[in-house]
């Protein structure tokens, strides 16, 4: 009888693990996060944002394939890591871009610095 009981209780939380819902609120995130950072363009300049796109894709298939497979569970630490990488791929991608302004921002500075001062000298002379 007490194995009997044993049993049945091992049964029961085998089965509360399978009762894990569908994580679809972190698929649907990861997915839209990835989409974001693949269509920043400059996440496509930096290596290392290219590098956490391309680990995002990764887990975010994986994390799918645990889905169909049942894993639930395991899929949605999955699905938070694609959307963890993903995430910070668009944050280097923004990284970029923001230098990219400054450095913009810096040679019209140079630039308006240099008719000011062509200016003070032509009519200096």
């Amino acid at each position: 009888m007490k194995t009997m009981i044993i049993a049945v209780a091992a049964m029961l939380v085998a089965g509360c693990g399978a009762a894990t819902p569908v994580p679809a609120d972190a698929l649907t995130r990861a997915q839209q996060t990835v989409r974001s950072a693949e269509a920043m363009p400059m996440t496509a300049l930096d290596p290392k944002a290219m590098q956490h796109l391309q680990l995002a894709k990764e887990q975010l298939s994986y994390g799918k394939r645990l889905l169909v497979e049942g894993e639930n569970a395991d899929a949605r630490w999955v699905l938070m890591r694609a959307e963890a990488d993903a995430e910070a791929a668009l944050y280097l991608a923004h990284a970029e871009a923001a230098k990219a302004d400054a450095r913009q921002t810096i040679e019209a500075v140079r630039q308006a610095m240099s008719a000011v001062q062509q200016q003070k000298e032509g009519s200096g002379s």
